[in-house]
């Protein structure tokens, strides 16, 4: 028996302004399969605003239909171990991911034209828990470093005022060596400018009051247990998801297709 009735998949996005109108790469694609109708569909946006919107919309649908939903976005859930204790954040009977999801959902702001905060953001949780010698996020645009956020790295692992010493990698990011580091905000490859506007919206799903006491997110809320559902839904499992797994058949497929998108095939 599966444990997932319907799949929704994102490749989510930092930019700072709305993606083009036409389809492109790096923008937002979600892709959605419910097998028992043999249908997959994609769908482009230019927003972060808009992506939020239509997932919401998606999940009520199956919701009504008493499916149970894997629903994935492709950029961290976490951090290091340490970042709560180095930001001195109340402890929470959720745990210390919770904590930091709480406190970006306060301190980001996300426009429906894509405009965000997301590196000042970063240099005031530097000036909260970082050392003279700055980090640990690091990575910014030419023009746009401050006295708490430069472009390069600080080096790790990182020693933080209070003595907490963060780790480059997450272990999740060890076992998988192309995935780069949470606190890299900036550049080729860089996932950590998502990870700052994405998490807020994972804690309005996770929130929401058509979905909070039918959803757990893995493995925070789930452990490791291979049946991280009830037996019917409706209900949603939360996971972070790293496209890079699939490389190999999204490159056999864009060399027959030599227009097509590679984060739309990533979803697909």
């Amino acid at each position: 028996m599966p444990l997932f009735e319907t799949y929704i998949f994102v490749d989510w996005s930092a930019r700072n302004k709305l993606a083009p109108k036409n389809p492109s790469t790096d923008a937002i694609w979600v892709g959605e399969l419910t097998p028992s109708f043999n249908e997959l569909n994609e769908k482009y946006f230019r927003s972060r605003q808009a992506c939020f919107h239509f997932i919401v919309k998606r999940l009520l649908h199956h919701f009504g239909s008493n499916h149970r939903v894997l629903l994935g976005f492709d950029f961290a859930y976490g951090y290091p171990q340490g970042l709560t204790s180095a930001l001195y954040l109340p402890a929470d009977n959720k745990g210390a991911w919770w904590n930091i999801w709480t406190e970006l959902s306060a301190r980001i702001e996300d426009a429906a034209d894509n405009t965000n905060n997301r590196f000042t953001v970063a240099s005031e949780l530097n000036c909260i828990a970082g050392s003279n010698n700055v980090g640990p996020f690091w990575g910014v645009p030419v023009g746009q470093a401050t006295d708490h956020l430069h472009p390069n790295s600080p080096g790790f692992p990182y020693e933080a005022k209070n003595g907490i010493n963060f780790e480059r990698l997450r272990i999740t990011e060890i076992r998988l060596r192309q995935v780069q580091e949470t606190w890299k905000l900036f550049g080729a490859g860089s996932v950590g400018g998502q990870t700052l506007v994405g998490i807020p919206y994972l804690h309005q799903l996770r929130r929401h009051v058509d979905f909070a006491n039918r959803s757990a997110v893995w493995p925070f809320e789930t452990n490791f247990t291979s049946k991280p559902t009830p037996k019917t839904g409706p209900y949603v499992v939360h996971v972070e998801i790293w496209p890079g797994l699939v490389k190999n058949a999204v490159a056999l497929i864009t060399e027959v297709e030599k227009t097509a998108i590679r984060d739309q095939i990533q979803v697909q």
